[in-house]
């Protein structure tokens, strides 16, 4: 059963000073880069560590409000199950979930496989290239969205490297179907007739897999189906997926993301409600800029990016606890 919980939200630590303003998948600064709800101030944070131990003064943006989970400690408060929720009721989901035995069984699998535990792949498309997704976590701290990272620093190094690379399973227009046609993958670094999906299993051997889609394909019941072939192929190389919900209603009913809900309790996998995080944004996050309705404001990038990488350290830290409990004793 995939367990869901609650996670305290509380407003980010900013610190001062401003961001590189960072351009759009399509050329030209995101014009909502400065519209974001208010949260309570608090104090500038101490400079974070860059992954060769250099201490940097980290630059923010106008901060928004994520989740906020809690400290790696014994005294800290854990998340609180929830009654079981239906697909009908994926907006009530939690942005985070907690994992279930499923997860920890796929894990083991995958470390059978030689998967590599440091390593995540993303399949997406625009909306999931390293600029606008995590990205920035692979460079400088001063480039990261202004946020307090100080539990998260084991994990930003665990993953090291995985965060900017530009994945093979991601692309300008990719859908569900996409990853299975070798019409779509990058001959830059995929073998001729490899799908996208092959190659970037190929070259990451990924523990951890992201599947932001949905945008691109507009009939439901078909997407789910593909998404199903995505999930089976994943699960059968040993890697988790990480189902995400989308912050467009780009299909008009929001019934790509119940869909994904389903495929979530059916298959037992965690799902990252992403739609959830965005909310409390101008516009819920959606470009209001740009016709086509369904592409991110620079804030719900930020979201984006900070949210997906509490996902990876609720996994990391479930995971790695799972392991050192079932270690053979010395």
């Amino acid at each position: 059963m995939l367990i869901i919980a609650t996670v305290t939200a509380k407003g980010i630590a900013p610190a001062s000073g401003q961001i590189p303003v960072m351009e759009t998948p399509n050329g030209g600064n995101d014009p909502a880069r400065d519209t974001t709800p208010d949260v309570p101030p608090t104090p500038a944070h101490t400079a974070i560590p860059t992954h060769a131990g250099e201490g940097t003064p980290r630059v923010a943006a106008t901060p928004v409000k994520v989740p906020t989970l809690p400290p790696r400690d014994a005294s800290a408060p854990t998340p609180t199950a929830l009654p079981p929720l239906t697909a009908a009721q994926w907006r009530e989901w939690p942005v985070i979930p907690v994992l279930s035995e499923h997860v920890r069984a796929i894990y083991l699998q995958g470390l059978a496989l030689n998967n590599d535990p440091t390593n995540f792949s993303i399949i997406g498309d625009c909306q999931s290239v390293p600029l606008v997704f995590m990205g920035s976590f692979d460079e400088r701290p001063e480039f990261w969205p202004a946020y307090d990272y100080t539990h998260l620093l084991p994990t930003l190094t665990h993953f090291q490297g995985s965060f900017g690379r530009r994945s093979g399973a991601v692309a300008n227009g990719m859908s569900a179907a996409s990853v299975f046609s070798p019409f779509w993958a990058d001959l830059k670094i995929c073998t001729a007739g490899e799908t996208p999906l092959e190659c970037e299993f190929r070259l990451q051997q990924p523990t951890i897999v992201f599947i932001n889609l949905g945008t691109n394909y507009g009939e439901p019941e078909k997407h789910a189906d593909y998404l199903r072939d995505i999930l089976d192929f994943t699960l059968e190389h040993g890697a988790i997926p990480v189902l995400s919900t989308k912050g467009d209603n780009a299909e008009g009913d929001w019934r790509i993301n119940e869909v994904i809900a389903e495929i979530a309790l059916e298959y037992d996998v965690p799902l990252w409600n992403y739609w959830a995080a965005i909310q409390d944004l101008p516009n819920h996050g959606i470009d209001d800029a740009r016709p086509e309705g369904n592409y991110l404001t620079r804030a719900a990038w930020d979201v984006r990016s900070i949210t997906g990488l509490q996902v990876l350290d609720v996994l990391l830290h479930d995971l790695q606890t799972f392991q050192e409990g079932n270690a053979p004793e010395q």
